[in-house]
């Protein structure tokens, strides 16, 4: 059983090594190439400003989400101090709003109208003693009219202390509940937009991949007024070869085509490719040809993925590519 576990495992080490490496005896032809991944993505800033401090330098590997640069936002953090402290006030008077009267205020409400009470008592008690006496005889008409005079005000006030009391006890209305709620949210909106222009002063990595170059410097000032790259970043996760083939060798090259990539600068390895994509129309060379003779001007790009576990050559390496024959159909 050992034995056949180590045939077992020698055999998949040799397979994934076929993966990465193929020999072409007879290629139908060669092409020049390029070693190129996925789309460069320019990093950029939303808000003007000096930039902090510079985190990664050209060639670091970073991932989705990591800080780049730092912009210095000092006026903005303040803005938001000030924007966090109105949301509080807004709160605190959305809250007063909804809760309404204290239990305390009430109770001074029902103290009022007591006090109120037992003056209108006191006042109808010398009004009724002051109607029982002889008007001109025990008691002037001035007196009289003041009892009465006391009589009324006192029941006044007593209807007044009532209503404050009842006024107290329905709780806040409804109106200014809803333009409570309306500042608080308002100035909750200009704290998050406030949270929001400040994260601009964070460049992050839009994904994952390759830093290619580093533009900006620390006390460089930027302004959204005129855009500017301040780091590249390529997606390296899939790397594959831009091959240009001469527009006389345009039939030999078909989707699924077999192919063998070497470089000068990695003598004695090859790596398996395949042809993904075939472009639709002729276009420039902007590669040497492989032989002086095949200097055409016109030539067919052809987009090669690579074999799984293929080495981690850098990006832009000129290689060339053998190409096997066509599979039949």
């Amino acid at each position: 059983m050992p034995h056949r576990l180590f045939l077992a495992l020698l055999a998949a080490a040799l397979c994934a090594a076929c993966n990465a490496s193929a020999q072409i005896d007879k290629p139908v032809m060669t092409a020049p190439g390029r070693l190129e991944a996925g789309s460069t993505m320019p990093v950029g800033a939303a808000v003007s400003g000096v930039i902090a401090e510079v985190l990664v330098h050209a060639g670091d590997r970073v991932t989705a989400g990591q800080l780049l640069v730092r912009i210095s936002c000092a006026t903005l953090e303040k803005e938001l101090d000030v924007r966090k402290g109105f949301l509080a006030s807004a709160q605190a008077a959305f809250e007063r709003a909804v809760n309404g009267p204290r239990p305390e205020e009430i109770g001074i409400g029902l103290a009022n109208v007591g006090l109120a009470e037992a003056r209108s008592e006191e006042a109808g008690i010398s009004l009724h003693r002051a109607t029982s006496l002889l008007e001109g005889v025990t008691i002037s008409k001035a007196q009289l009219d003041q009892a009465k005079r006391d009589a009324r005000m006192a029941a006044a006030l007593l209807d007044e202390a009532r209503a404050r009391l009842a006024l107290l006890k329905a709780g806040s209305r409804p109106e200014d509940i809803a333009e409570a709620r309306a500042r608080r949210d308002m100035a909750q909106a200009q704290r998050d937009e406030a949270v929001a222009t400040l994260d601009h002063c964070t460049v992050r990595a839009p994904g994952d991949g390759v830093v290619l170059a580093v533009p900006a410097a620390p006390g460089q000032f930027i302004s959204t007024a005129i855009p500017a790259t301040l780091v590249s970043v390529i997606d390296d996760r899939k790397r594959f070869v831009r091959a240009e083939v001469d527009e006389r060798d345009v039939g030999k090259a078909c989707v699924g085509q077999h192919a063998a990539i070497t470089a000068d600068a990695f003598p004695g390895t090859e790596i398996a490719a395949v042809a993904e994509a075939l472009a639709g129309e002729l276009t420039h060379r902007t590669l040497r040809a492989t032989a002086p003779e095949r200097e055409g001007d016109a030539v067919r790009a052809v987009t090669l993925g690579l074999a799984e576990g293929a080495p981690n050559w850098p990006l832009g390496l000129r290689v060339l590519v053998k190409f096997a024959a066509c599979p039949k159909a």
